[in-house]
């Protein structure tokens, strides 16, 4: 039977160390919601709350990657993106 992507790919502490970095402030990250990968399990997108002024709802999205099952993973990229509850700017017209 094979591995569930969770027992290969465990990237959680790295993911957080890596949006707080990028957020600079600690107060403008909230708690870990979720992880989604690839088919392979190479590719993990981890989801954290995010407090940042005129973001409600958005949250931060951290990208990790592996180059095969045994490798370490390293962060692509992290990034701020909608809710489902986000407020978003009206569409263009």
């Amino acid at each position: 039977m094979p591995k569930k992507p969770v027992e290969t790919f465990d990237a959680l502490d790295l993911a957080r160390a890596a949006v707080l970095a990028d957020a600079g402030d600690a107060k403008f990250v909230g708690t870990y919601l979720d992880v989604d990968f690839d088919a392979a399990a190479l590719l993990a997108s981890y989801l954290f709350e995010a407090f940042l002024p005129g973001y409600k709802g958005w949250r931060w999205v951290v990208t990790a990657v592996k180059v095969d099952e045994e490798a370490t993973p390293t962060i692509c990229d992290v990034v701020l993106l909608p809710g489902p509850d986000s407020l978003l700017a009206p569409a263009w017209i």
